[in-house]
């Protein structure tokens, strides 16, 4: 695990970053550019370098993170071009979560069961909230984690495969990412999102999200992508259990806007889906993310 002292982790990450571009220019295979990306997605989003360094910092590094991306998209294609390769084709696993399968984490916590209830009482006493039943179920499982369970569709009767380039581009567009962090934040990170925009020097009330979202804060983030896009549980007008919604807040359409919703969290719940298997270059992936070696 990266330090979270912010010297030493702004000089771990700086060296992932230029390792990666080097080894880049070394690999020789479109297999070797999915494991360079693979290491460096994974030790980025676990040293959370937005959570421990200063704007400035982390913007400077957040450039030098999306070079090395740019390095490895161009070296890929260019190791694609050059030999002959199949259709891409992506695959989407037809069957919903499981509380106990919904973490890519395998196994419940250990040292997490003991504690979870009070855990879970004391963010909803915090936050003044009751959570959902399935949420708190999962809560049980552990304190929030990674998950492959990120997508969902408004599309009736959604095609399950895409083959092509023109099929691969539409899959993006029927199944959209709703978990935009992939991940369940942990119950001490839960906050309102009426928290997180008066942490955000937006320059005028009028370009806050406030200004958008009147009740923001009846809104309570579970996972996030930056300051983009946010799964969010929404109290205003929860009767019983709150609704789930997206909030964009650069939506090309129109910013700061509410661009997914589901009426309460055990129908999100039911709704999600993950990326089939394939197998590319001899690389075994579940979309984006690397299984292993294909057996």
């Amino acid at each position: 695990m990266a330090s979270t002292d912010p010297t030493a982790l702004t000089g771990h990450l700086g060296r992932l970053v230029d390792d990666i571009a080097a080894a880049a220019d070394r690999a020789r295979t479109g297999g070797d550019i999915l494991r360079l990306r693979d290491r460096l997605n994974r030790e980025w989003d676990g040293a959370k370098p937005g959570a421990h360094l200063a704007p400035e910092t982390y913007a400077a590094l957040r450039l030098r993170c999306e070079a090395a991306h740019t390095r490895l998209t161009e070296r890929f294609v260019s190791l694609r071009d050059s030999i002959p390769q199949p259709e891409p084709r992506l695959l989407i696993d037809p069957d919903g979560p499981t509380v106990a399968t919904f973490f890519e984490a395998d196994t419940p916590a250990a040292d997490w069961a003991a504690g979870a209830e009070a855990s879970i009482g004391a963010a909803e006493a915090r936050l003044r909230v009751r959570l959902p039943e399935t949420l708190k179920a999962l809560y049980r499982q552990r304190n929030g984690g990674a998950t492959d369970f990120f997508l969902a569709t408004d599309t009736p009767d959604a095609p399950l495969q895409f083959e092509g380039d023109a099929a691969v581009r539409e899959a993006d567009e029927v199944w959209r990412t709703v978990l935009p962090g992939f991940d369940l934040a942990a119950l001490e990170r839960l906050e309102s999102l009426g928290a997180v925009s008066d942490g955000i020097d937006f320059g005028s009330e009028d370009e806050s999200w406030r200004a958008v979202l009147p009740q923001i804060d009846c809104l309570i983030a579970l996972s996030n992508h930056g300051s983009d896009l946010w799964l969010c549980l929404d109290y205003a007008d929860a009767a019983f259990e709150p609704s789930v919604v997206l909030f964009d807040a650069i939506a090309p359409d129109g910013a700061g806007r509410i661009t997914f919703r589901r009426p309460d969290f055990a129908r999100f719940f039911d709704g999600l889906r993950r990326h089939g298997i394939t197998v590319e270059d001899g690389v075994a992936m579940r979309g984006s993310r690397l299984l292993g070696e294909e057996a």
